[in-house]
């Protein structure tokens, strides 16, 4: 009986390159106006975008022809770079940008690590659960553990980043409940997640501000006002692309964290309901292959990957749409940002690497 190839890598190839064009495009078409105004070149971030593209594409391609047994015998020494690079931050190796220390400059090119901990993280609970899977709800397997997570997590959200931290965070908790963690570990994850969000707030008042105002107050913040202005300029068809001005000229990071607005004035309300069904078929793609996979560290990476994507795609648009306080957490594949684009590229690679043994 001849076997049949699954569907899911097709499905996860064909959104990625969409969503990534669509990227590039609305990267350009929301700073392009900016980067002429103040720096003559309004193509720059165009030229940088496709430079990460390329550069993620090479790197999606190595990870997809590595074998996965030969990158899990790599994780104590991803784990321990990662560590080493969040600890860098904080020893005055960290670029300072509107108060957050989040990424290394190396001179052509600007690195967070963050993004490349999110991966060697997986990697490691992944690695972590198939070893312990039968006694995973043991309290001398499970502490170590929380440690290492609790340590992580602090290095992470004491840049501070709290979105990304609370990404981090999330996905593990997600991970660990999905392969059965009895629900007394899964209270001492929120009640450390608590008390680590405590103490970022009492050291960072303004962030603490910014969650009571989006509680308290009635009135939109400057960006998410202007967001919404920028959406609902677009109309049904949306401007046309390059055509929408509002975003290049009053809102700020359209082609960051606020780039589907950038797509809602551009390419109007058909545009952003693209992207979004394009997201939804990625997302459930990677669900779906970690549902055919047996092997536990497999299953549980692949999980992971589903869950970093789908966790950061439902932050970013709640943030945009005012259902959460803002949390500078970019759009998966379609905003502007190097690391996260080659780490993401990484996710991808690795999870169809595993999907050709389906």
């Amino acid at each position: 009986m001849t076997k049949h190839r699954a569907f899911e890598p097709v499905v996860i190839i064909f959104c990625a390159i969409l969503l990534v064009f669509i990227g590039l495009v609305e990267v350009w078409s929301a700073s392009n106006y900016f980067f002429f105004q103040h720096f003559n070149n309004p193509n720059f971030l165009l030229k940088r975008d496709l430079i990460y593209i390329v550069v993620s594409i090479f790197v999606a391609y190595f990870f997809y022809r590595l074998n996965i047994e030969k990158l899990r015998q790599t994780i104590p020494f991803l784990i321990s770079l990662a560590i080493v690079f969040l600890i860098m931050l904080h020893l005055g190796f960290g670029e300072n940008i509107r108060g957050a220390q989040r990424w290394i400059n190396f001179g052509l090119f600007s690195f967070e690590p963050t993004e490349f901990a999110r991966f060697a993280f997986l990697l490691y609970l992944a690695d972590f659960i198939d070893r312990k899977y039968e006694h995973l709800n043991k309290l001398d397997v499970i502490l170590p553990f929380f440690l290492l997570f609790s340590f992580v997590a602090l290095l992470i959200i004491s840049q501070p980043d709290i979105g990304g931290a609370f990404l981090f965070g999330t996905v593990v908790f997600l991970v660990l409940y999905a392969f059965g963690l009895r629900m007394k570990y899964i209270i001492i994850i929120l009640i450390l997640g608590t008390i680590l969000f405590s103490f970022t707030f009492l050291a960072h008042p303004e962030r603490l501000q910014r969650v009571l105002s989006f509680v308290g107050n009635h009135s939109l913040p400057y960006q998410v006002h202007q967001g919404f202005v920028a959406l609902a300029g677009g109309g049904f068809f949306g401007r046309g692309i390059g055509s929408g001005s509002f975003k290049s000229l009053f809102l700020p990071d359209a082609y960051n964290d606020f780039i589907i607005a950038s797509i809602g004035e551009d390419l109007g309300f058909l545009g952003v309901s693209l992207v979004i069904l394009l997201l939804f078929m990625f997302v459930y793609s990677i669900f779906s292959i970690a549902n055919k996979v047996d092997n536990y560290f497999e299953k549980a990476f692949i999980l992971g990957v589903a869950f970093v994507f789908s966790v950061q795609i439902l932050i970013n648009l709640s943030s945009v749409f005012h259902l959460i306080p803002t949390k500078g957490t970019v759009l998966p594949l379609v905003s502007y940002g190097g690391s996260s684009l080659v780490v993401n590229a990484m996710l991808i690679g690795a999870t169809l690497s595993i999907a050709k043994k389906l």
